[in-house]
């Protein structure tokens, strides 16, 4: 009787050993992704990892919110939904803060003449003025005032806030 026992439970572990883990795709980057950039199939590299690891996100329309490296995994934490951009407004390229996100939105103040007015964020700021990969945020202004804000920005007239 013991021996047959003992041949079930060699039996039973050889089949749960045989069975393997549980598994599922999760995304990571194929390639180096800036912050702003829309997701598309030849960004992502699928691996498999126990389930369960973290929640896979919907790629669905997703843009990259933090510069991402080759490697890196994708999870919601690192994702934006798309920009949504009103018909008729421009992008302009503008120094914003580094912490202002895609999607986020910003209020422009144009000192001379006094006004505001509001703007998204297309594609966040790298770095800052003094960085060596300092890029500047795109942002989108309503058309009818983009030039203003291009020629205050370029005078030195404009000041950016960002929500915190």
């Amino acid at each position: 009787m013991r021996w047959a026992a003992a041949a079930l439970l060699i039996i039973g572990a050889v089949v749960w050993d045989l069975r393997g883990s549980a598994t599922e795709p999760h995304p990571f980057a194929a390639r180096p992704i800036a912050a702003g950039t829309p997701l598309a199939a030849a960004d992502v590299a699928w691996r498999r990892l126990p389930a369960s690891t973290y929640a896979v996100p919907d790629l669905g329309g997703a843009v990259a919110a933090v510069d991402l490296a080759a490697g890196d995994p994708i999870s919601s934490s690192v994702l934006a939904g798309p920009v949504v951009v009103p018909d008729g407004w421009w992008a302009i390229a503008l120094d914003v803060s580094a912490h202002a996100g895609t999607g986020d939105e910003v209020l422009l103040v144009v000192i001379d003449p006094p006004l505001t007015l509001p703007g998204i964020v297309i594609e966040p700021q790298v770095g800052d003025a003094t960085s060596l990969n300092h890029r500047p945020a795109l942002v989108a202004v309503p058309g009818s005032q983009a030039p203003l804000v291009a020629a205050a920005e370029a005078s030195g007239l404009l000041v950016t806030a960002v929500r915190p």
